[in-house]
């Protein structure tokens, strides 16, 4: 038998937070809670929760999905947890469709305009590409976005908030582009081509 001094406490063994569900052995596995928080994070991120509310709200779910086989996050058993991961990218899916279908409409005549949809990276990555196929800095694209655009209310960068306003703004870069007159070969190119051309 082994004496401890009552002054001295044993340390507490390391808690481990166990990935479990009431009433069931299955449990969820640690590939499948950092696909569910990753998931998670990229849906419900989106909607700009404070903590306390983000967690309320994925609780919510789970609960409904699992139809109250799990309260939280790691209650959850292997196959709810694959139920849940399911839904989260059937919601990403449809999120993108209505993104991308957004990026190629919004701000077109006849369509909505989409005021909820941001500009994502790839329609700001399109803009810059358009404004530097046309030798454009940042301050002629803010001169040109003044001059044709200031009659809807976008004077800067800082006012293409939505894809309506961006799509306009890249939508005008690239008629512009269009319009450019394309180089023209000088003759004197062409016979020291062709020149070459007898050489070889």
């Amino acid at each position: 038998m082994v004496l401890v001094h009552p002054a001295r406490k044993h340390p507490a063994p390391p808690r481990r937070h166990p990935i479990y569900r009431r009433g069931n052995s299955d449990l969820m596995q640690p590939r499948q809670l950092r696909r569910l928080q990753a998931l998670w994070r990229r849906w419900g991120g989106s909607l700009g929760l404070l903590p306390e509310a983000d967690q309320q709200l994925r609780h919510y779910y789970i609960q409904l999905l699992t139809q109250g086989r799990a309260n939280k996050t790691l209650e959850l058993g292997e196959a709810d947890a694959d139920q849940v991961i399911q839904w989260l990218r059937e919601r990403l899916r449809h999120a993108e469709v209505a993104q991308n279908y957004a990026a190629g409409t919004a701000g077109r005549r006849g369509y909505p305009e989409y005021p909820d949809v941001e500009p994502g990276v790839a329609a700001w990555s399109a803009l810059w590409a358009s404004a530097k196929a046309l030798g454009m800095e940042r301050p002629d694209l803010e001169r040109f976005i003044r001059r044709h655009y200031a009659g809807v209310g976008l004077r800067s960068l800082a006012d293409l908030r939505t894809m309506a306003a961006l799509n306009r703004v890249l939508w005008g870069l690239k008629a512009m582009a269009r319009r450019r007159p394309k180089p023209v070969r000088s003759s004197h190119t062409g016979k020291l081509a062709a020149c070459e051309r007898l050489a070889a």
